[in-house]
């Protein structure tokens, strides 16, 4: 949050409630249309919340599973775009053509971030690979609201 703060940020909505458990979030009008949420956890502490619903079981015969690659979305400048994935939140960057594509050591997940100067900046689509068919039409979800691309 420091980081966050001292690189021109406002940090939003902190909450450290629990002892295993802490966040805060970077409002959307100054993270490129998102809302980006920093994450503390402490698991050795495993507090449950009154109330704490158990993840429900597998089913017997689950299809194969698909997996949410990353994020796509659109920055006005590279500038921008390495100020807040590479410098404030530590991914590393690599470059692409037009795109950035920012990693983290510990996350299978990555933001793939097209440069266009003059557009809105913000997301475009979450990112899926599945070694199955998946009914998911161009455009929003007509329930989730977001688009869904296949990884390229």
């Amino acid at each position: 949050m420091a980081r966050a703060a001292s690189l021109g940020y406002d940090v939003v909505g902190f909450n450290d409630d629990w002892p295993d458990w802490k966040e805060a979030f970077l409002h959307p009008k100054q993270a490129q249309g998102i809302v980006v949420q920093l994450a503390e956890t402490h698991p050795e502490l495993e507090a449950q919340p009154p109330g704490h619903w158990p993840f429900p079981s597998e089913p017997e015969d689950p299809p194969p599973a698909a997996r949410i690659v990353g994020l796509r979305l659109v920055a006005g400048s590279a500038e921008r775009a390495r100020h807040q994935w590479e410098e404030t939140l530590g991914g590393s960057c690599t470059a692409n053509g037009a795109e950035l594509v920012f990693r983290w050591r510990e996350s299978p997940l990555r933001v793939v971030v097209t440069i266009e100067p003059g557009a809105d900046e913000g997301p475009r689509a979450i990112e899926v690979a599945a070694n199955r068919s998946l009914a998911l039409a161009e455009g929003p979800h007509p329930v989730l609201g977001t688009a869904f691309a296949f990884a390229r």
